[in-house]
């Protein structure tokens, strides 16, 4: 994983990188290049990213791929680095979470891309912190610096969970979300269309008995609509930890928790075995960027974990170029439904002639 521009502007600064330093929300394997000079933690809310790290020699001991940061896992930090999250919800938790952890006069270090709204951010520094101000800007991306003068509000996780009833396609559920979650607090309008559709679907016989993968579960919707729908046992995958825990919670809100499988994925790696159906509405992000490669790799190995007649079932943005794709993976596909800016592909795993 090569460094992005905002690690190449810590970079520069990188000489005021001691003593004992924790990295949320890193984007790449930036913490390990500062190991060498400093005691060094890395939060990861991605799995991609914590697996970089992991291939690079981080060590693994001070490395967490978790939706919360604990006391436990290190506390007493000189210097927090907050890398700027595309959703700025994200951005207050990661400081609610992590001001506890940091040392009176100790610093925190946001640095952000001009196009992640990192610009703005800086008033909500000045919420927390003192002498906050900008320290250097290179490569169309910025870095502020505040200092913790007093003591900071206790984190407490449970404040920052959203839970609300969701009706959705002739069911009622109870939805559980954290910032930085797809569809954080709210109905995604491709999410709803494909769940529409699969309530007209004819599922097999015996479908309580089957095996299925919900790819990218964000808040948990699809794979509970899932198992409200077939009784099934599903199993869960997404590269967020917040996405993990949400789907946790809302399994868990809805007494369903022994049916859930989480598993915490850099796309389909992580995965074992085969499943008569696979649902999704996959990301096509990667931070603030339009990334294909996520989905592309996706589509190329997913008729791997099919069975044979498994059925795919995949809702994105209309102008996405996705049929060609799971036509070179399965050899075809329908579009059942192309609506609102939206289109429904269904695709199935048949027996080579």
């Amino acid at each position: 994983m090569s460094l992005n521009s905002t690690s190449q502007l810590l970079i520069r600064n990188a000489d005021e990188l001691t003593g004992k330093v924790l990295f949320a929300n890193p984007e790449d394997v930036y913490p390990k290049e500062v190991s060498s000079q400093a005691d060094v933690y890395a939060w990861c809310q991605s799995k991609t990213c914590a697996d970089a790290l992991t291939a690079a020699g981080f060590n693994e001991e001070k490395l967490r791929l978790t939706a919360q940061w604990t006391i436990e896992d290190g506390a007493e930090f000189d210097v927090v680095v907050i890398y700027q999250p595309k959703a700025k919800e994200l951005l207050d938790y990661l400081l609610a979470a992590t001001l506890p952890l940091l040392k009176e006069n100790g610093q925190v270090w946001l640095v952000g891309d001009n196009k992640s709204g990192v610009k703005s951010s800086m008033k909500r520094l000045t919420t927390h912190l003192d002498d906050v101000g900008k320290v250097d800007s290179a490569k169309h991306c910025l870095l502020y610096t505040g200092y913790k003068r007093g003591s900071a509000k206790p984190f407490v996780f449970e404040d920052w969970v959203t839970t609300w009833q969701q009706e959705v396609a002739g069911q009622t559920i109870t939805l559980c979300s954290l910032p930085g979650v797809f569809g954080h607090g709210k109905l995604d309008k491709g999410t709803n269309l494909l769940l529409n559709q699969l309530n007209e679907h004819r599922f097999m016989s015996d479908v309580s008995h089957a095996r299925i993968l919900d790819f990218g579960c964000g808040d948990g919707i699809i794979a509970l609509w899932l198992y409200n729908k077939t009784g099934a046992r599903i199993t869960a995958l997404d590269d967020s930890a917040l996405a993990l825990k949400a789907t946790e919670l809302t399994f868990a809100a809805n007494q369903a928790s022994d049916a859930l499988t989480l598993v915490a994925s850099n796309g389909l790696t992580n995965v074992k075995g085969r499943f008569n159906y696979v649902v999704t509405n996959p990301p096509f992000h990667t931070g603030i960027s339009t990334d294909y490669s996520v989905p592309e790799s996706f589509f190329m190995s997913v008729k791997q974990h099919l069975t044979l007649n498994g059925e795919l079932f995949v809702v994105a943005n209309d102008f996405l170029r996705y049929p060609p794709i799971i036509d070179a993976s399965l050899g075809g596909h329908t579009r059942l439904l192309r609506e609102q800016g939206f289109a429904i592909y269904h695709g199935r795993q048949i027996k080579k002639r």
